[in-house]
This record gives structure tokens, sequence and C-alpha cells, in this order.
């Protein structure tokens, strides 16, 4: 169960009052890990609000990758959605995509599916063209779990420093040059 509000919420207050991650941790009675982790992305993002950040970005197939996944189906219908990307991917001097706006592979089999926003195909689908809901608010009944917290998700306020140093990232020609450089010297 996610923490609630009202102690995310003093968390980041006294991490904004100067009070250490460790000392807060003990005062509150939260694992530490916690503590780091809600302040950091409160520094993210501004929001105390649980759930994912950051993961792995959905690259959606714009409509135009959409109608060249389609025309790789239709020539060749036995196709697995791993080689149609290459094949985006190989295209891409023509100005398609490259290894970086390139769908992924999960990405293009939901397009082979069919699997548009509003469509009612496949196993969840009912007879007359309704959906069941897995969600856990359509399992529950819609109530929400937030709706019993009072406490505002963005309360806006400053942190002294920064919890953590940022991560390094590089392009996709950067790591093309750093895997070279290393197998020069293995």
């Amino acid at each position: 169960r996610p923490l609630p509000n009202h102690i995310r919420l003093k968390i980041v207050e006294m991490a904004a009052a100067g009070v250490r991650p460790c000392v807060i941790s003990r005062q509150l009675r939260v694992s530490h890990g916690c503590v780091s982790k809600i302040l950091n992305r409160y520094q993210e993002t501004g929001s105390i609000r649980p759930g994912v950040i950051g993961g792995s970005k959905p690259r959606v197939a714009t409509p135009e990758v959409e109608k060249k996944i389609d025309d790789y189906k239709k020539d060749n219908p036995g196709i697995f959605s791993w080689e149609i990307r290459d094949r985006l991917i190989k295209v891409g001097e023509d100005g398609i995509c490259d290894r970086t706006s390139a769908p992924s592979v999960s990405s293009i089999s939901r397009v082979l599916r069919g699997g548009k926003p509003g469509r009612s195909e496949g196993p969840d689908a009912f007879q007359d063209g309704s959906r069941k809901d897995h969600t856990i608010d359509g399992i529950l009944g819609g109530r929400s779990s937030n709706e019993d917290s009072d406490t505002e998700s963005e309360p806006g306020l400053t942190l002294k420093r920064k919890q953590r140093r940022s991560r390094t990232t590089f392009t996709a020609e950067q790591l093309e040059e750093l895997e070279r450089a290393f197998e020069r010297t293995q």
C-alpha cells in the first residue's frame, strides 16, 4: 500500500526545513528507501503522489510509421515485430526512424493486433461491445484510494539541496563511440 499523503507531505516539509533524511526516517518510522524515493520524486517532479516515474518511455508509433508497419505486414503476413523494427531502422536513411525514435517491439505488436483505443476486440470484450475493467478502480467499483486523502499532492516547497546526483545519459552516437573505445581496449 502506498504511504498516506499526509506522511509524504511531512517528509517533504521536514526535508525543506533542513532535517536530514536519516533523521526523518527515524522520527516518522518510515524506511530510508521510502524517504529517499519520495524526496527524489519530489525533487524531480514537484509531486508527492505515489506511482511510477521515469521507467521506460513508451514510444508510440506515428501515423506514418503505423502505415509503414501495415505495409510490411501486407507484403509479408508472417513477419515478426522485431523484423519490422529492424526494417524501420534500416529505412531510416529515408527519414522514417532511427534507433532512438523507432517504436518498441511491443508497440509494433500492438499496431499489428490493431490495438487502437476504443476498439473492443480480444478476450476482454463482451458480446455487446463493452469491455471488462481489470483496473483496481474497476474491481473496487470506481473507488479511488486517493479520495480519502485531503492532502495536496504538489505542495510547492523548495528543498535545500539536491538529494542525489543526476545520472549521466548518453546519446546513441556517444554510446556507439564508447562501445568502440571499449572494444579497442579489449
